[in-house]
């Protein structure tokens, strides 16, 4: 799932759906000087993500805030925040209803710099062609290992 971010890379990244931090803790080891924030709307799961990172002696690499997604990118925008070359999303665009897809995936497209990677992990392709609509290239690789089997979207502004 992070195969295209560089090692080393040392720009903004966002992370969306953080759950536990797995995720966050590889980000975090791949690319030391990036500027990684991630979201997880659980508070307790954010505060494991926290836990994650202390745990693999990466406190201060990541920083996880207790909100939304639809929030996060929202004070972003407000706020003219820097545009992040990579959005990492676990969110499950699948359960959420169409609208609330679509909002989000609007505010994602609007949030990346321009030339920017969405990376999508979901179960499956229902949400594709709102994905393809909103970015210049879409690739979609399953993950076969997984189970359930997975996906995962790679789009570019």
């Amino acid at each position: 799932m992070l195969a295209p971010i560089p090692p080393g890379y040392c720009g903004q990244i966002l992370e969306l759906g953080a759950g536990t931090g797995a995720l966050t803790v590889r980000l975090a080891k791949k690319c030391p000087e990036a500027r990684i924030l991630a979201c997880e709307i659980n508070p307790t799961l954010a505060a494991d993500s926290r836990y994650s990172l202390v745990q693999a002696g990466l406190t201060g690499r990541a920083r996880i805030v207790s909100d939304s997604a639809e929030e996060l990118l929202a004070e972003m925008a407000r706020k003219g925040s820097e545009k992040p070359d990579f959005i990492v999303s676990g969110l499950p665009l699948g359960n959420f209803c169409r609208e609330r897809t679509t909002a989000l995936l609007d505010a994602i497209g609007g949030a990346i710099r321009k030339g920017g990677m969405y990376i999508q992990f979901q179960y499956s392709l229902l949400d594709r062609r709102r994905i393809k609509a909103r970015f210049s290239s879409l690739r979609t690789v399953p993950v076969l290992v997984n189970l359930p089997p997975a996906v995962v979207y790679y789009a570019r502004k």
